[in-house]
């Protein structure tokens, strides 16, 4: 497909539609950071807000490459808080705009994005926010332009999956650590189900004679063409002892969790984050990273970042685009928060 491309190129990045105005707002809130994160972000000179028959869009000056180069096309597709692209024109000839061209995306999900949607449990993170969340950790570290290879991802605090099916959707090899045993079994059975109902191949180990706890392989896929999908039942102080005879051991591009949110106190976060902190550092590559997001209304980010700093030598991201991302999620939560650390 050729294009004409006019200079300065502006696109249209639609912000991702939610049924709920909740949502709505948190899709608003995350667009443009999560862009300015991206490997897109270098060939930004401006981000707008725009607003079109009712529909917000980010407007966006930008290099001719970001349209151009088929490895962007593919990552604008793959941003969770914005959707369609499109070239965007204040004029052509002696039509006056503005009007949107359609720009084709490159990225065909390795799962269906909709198996995220379809598994549904108490306390489920919205799986947009999931979707920023795993890209963010990517971008933030040495792996930022390997985002259409095979990551390996660990979801430390797995609860019901959402991390693991994004991961998978996005074609890395997801893992997960979970230390409630029915949240275990149950997301193992949903996997099964789900995966048997869209007539998907997969081949499943399910080791259940483990000391250390329960633990689900599936290899997922056509031959060739698979994704290791790894839960495991126990404490996420032990992660790496959960995975350390999975395929590829225990090493990981990147570790992304969402902090439980009935913790109400720093307290409480710290004895986790203590212990588990070590841990979870020790199992990343070089140059990969950890993401957290947490309920920031009564836990300021100062001082989970100083918990950071103390118990790993991760350097964390306190720079923008990382620090943009607090939004509100509902009356109860109204602050949650993204932090990044990478590992040298």
């Amino acid at each position: 497909m050729s294009y004409d491309i006019l200079f300065p190129m502006k696109l249209a990045l639609k912000i991702r539609p939610q049924r709920s105005t909740q949502y709505a707002h948190m899709t608003s809130a995350l667009a443009s950071p999560e862009l300015q994160a991206s490997p897109a972000g270098r060939l930004i000179s401006d981000i707008t807000s725009l607003t079109l028959a009712g529909q917000g869009y980010l407007l966006v000056t930008a290099d001719a490459s970001l349209l151009t180069s088929r490895p962007m096309r593919d990552l604008l597709a793959r941003l969770g808080a914005s959707s369609e692209a499109y070239e965007y024109f204040e004029q052509i000839g002696d039509i006056t705009g503005p009007l949107l061209r359609p720009i084709e995306p490159h990225f065909v999900p390795f799962l269906p994005l909709e198996m995220a949607e379809a598994r549904r449990y108490k306390g489920k993170t919205n799986e947009i926010f999931t979707r920023v969340l795993l890209n963010v950790a990517i971008f933030a570290g040495e792996y930022s332009t390997h985002y259409n290879e095979r990551l390996r991802i660990l979801d430390p605090l797995a609860g019901g999956g959402t991390t693991l099916f994004t991961a998978l959707a996005a074609g890395y090899d997801a893992f997960g650590v979970e230390l409630e045993r029915q949240d275990v079994e149950t997301t193992a059975q949903f996997v099964k189900q789900y995966l048997t109902g869209e007539h998907i191949p997969f081949k499943e180990t399910n080791e259940r004679s483990r000391k250390a706890g329960r633990r689900y392989h599936f290899e997922i896929g056509r031959k060739g063409e698979t994704r290791w999908l790894v839960l495991a039942q126990g404490n996420t102080t032990d992660a790496s002892m959960h995975m350390r005879e999975v395929a590829g051991g225990p090493h990981m591009h990147a570790i992304v969790g969402d902090l439980p949110y009935g913790i109400q106190h720093f307290g409480e976060i710290a004895s986790l984050l203590s212990k588990a902190l070590p841990v979870w550092e020790s199992m990343l590559l070089p140059g990969g990273t950890l993401a957290l997001s947490w309920n920031a209304t009564r836990i300021e980010r100062a001082a989970l970042s100083e918990l950071l700093e103390r118990h790993t030598h991760l350097h964390i991201r306190n720079d923008p685009p990382y620090t943009l991302f607090a939004h509100a999620v509902d009356r109860v939560i109204k602050k949650r928060d993204i932090i990044v650390g990478v590992k040298s």
